[in-house]
């Protein structure tokens, strides 16, 4: 079996992976493989990364790919029969998967099961946007970002609509049989992504060994925004920006962290009410046990959107980047 696992964005991805990247023995105590195909970049498995790599090469038209690529992953699988191999990558959400059937999926004879996360739509778009400020993408402000957001529900039928989305799989994955779960923390197994994961191959929640350092808290719009001010033109790379980024959520100041902080509450229960109602054949065919997707969302941060205090907690956020960059 091979598990395509594809996202979507902002469900525990990167955490997952890092996990799978550090547990093969565990994995194979339990016949689960994560390849090592698209996660050594053509350099062989002495240095593997945690993720995937070979949306990427997708996205590229697979220009800089080893030709013999393809011949290894079947190669691998082959040599795990039996085993439950795991491909993931988030950025394989949205997209066209056809070239990765044709150039590699096709050369595979074991079933495939496309596993992906669905975010609650509300805090999909609130984290969409703190990511896209922390990497200082144009966002046209919070209040703006939104608004464009809710046009585009209005507007294009398909934005997230997950339905449409599954279909485009089975179209470019003949055969694959999709398994979608949601991604709700009070209802995960194991209250974590790793265990829920894990039990949908069949791995007792239980026995899973967790990090011991709990995942990083979401920070707060004014933070992810004063962060998104140190970018190239102020000489921070991505990388640089990332170590700020982590530096900044392990800090334990409270001050910088909040959720429910982007989107106001009637844009919240606007947003919920119109994909609830579009998703609605969806549901009704993977989650037929469920009056609705997802419950109700809960009330929104201390400090909403233009909040008095607003200004404040941006400059409090600069100050405690800028002495992160002087190392105090």
């Amino acid at each position: 079996m091979l598990w395509l696992h594809i996202g979507m964005p902002k469900t525990g991805t990167t955490a997952l992976q890092g996990w799978l990247h550090g547990h093969a023995d565990f994995l194979g105590a339990h016949g689960i493989r994560y390849l090592a195909t698209g996660r050594d970049r053509g350099t062989g498995t002495g240095r593997l990364i945690c993720h995937n790599a070979l949306a990427i090469a997708m996205s590229r038209g697979w220009h800089g790919q080893p030709e013999t690529a393809p011949e290894a992953m079947a190669a691998e699988i082959a040599a795990h029969e039996g085993a439950q191999c795991i491909l993931s990558s988030e950025m394989f959400f949205g997209r066209d998967l056809t070239p990765l059937r044709q150039r590699y999926l096709s050369r595979i004879a074991t079933p495939l099961r496309v596993f992906v996360y669905l975010r609650r739509f509300d805090d999909f778009i609130e984290a969409d946007y703190k990511q896209r400020a922390k990497n200082g993408l144009p966002t046209g402000g919070a209040e703006r970002f939104v608004a464009e957001r809710l046009e585009r529900i209005e507007a294009d039928p398909d934005y997230l609509n997950y339905g449409t989305a599954f279909e485009r799989i089975k179209a470019q994955l003949p055969g694959a049989e999709i398994v979608p779960r949601l991604y709700l923390r009070d209802e995960m197994a194991g209250g974590n992504v790793i265990p829920d994961f894990l039990s949908v191959l069949g791995v007792d929640p239980d026995t899973v060994p967790l990090p011991k350092v709990a995942a990083n808290r979401s920070l707060s719009r004014v933070a992810s925004e004063a962060l998104g001010l140190f970018d190239e033109r102020a000489g921070y790379d991505r990388k640089a920006r990332r170590r700020l980024g982590r530096a900044l959520q392990q800090s334990g100041d409270a001050r910088l962290y909040a959720s429910g902080d982007v989107l106001l509450p009637r844009e919240r229960a606007r947003i919920n009410t119109m994909l609830e109602a579009r998703n609605a054949a969806m549901r009704a065919e993977f989650f037929a046990g469920r009056a609705r997707l997802f419950p109700p969302a809960p009330p929104g941060a201390e400090r909403l959107r233009g909040h008095p205090g607003e200004l404040e907690d941006f400059q409090h956020a600069l100050r405690a980047i800028l002495r992160l960059t002087r190392g105090g």
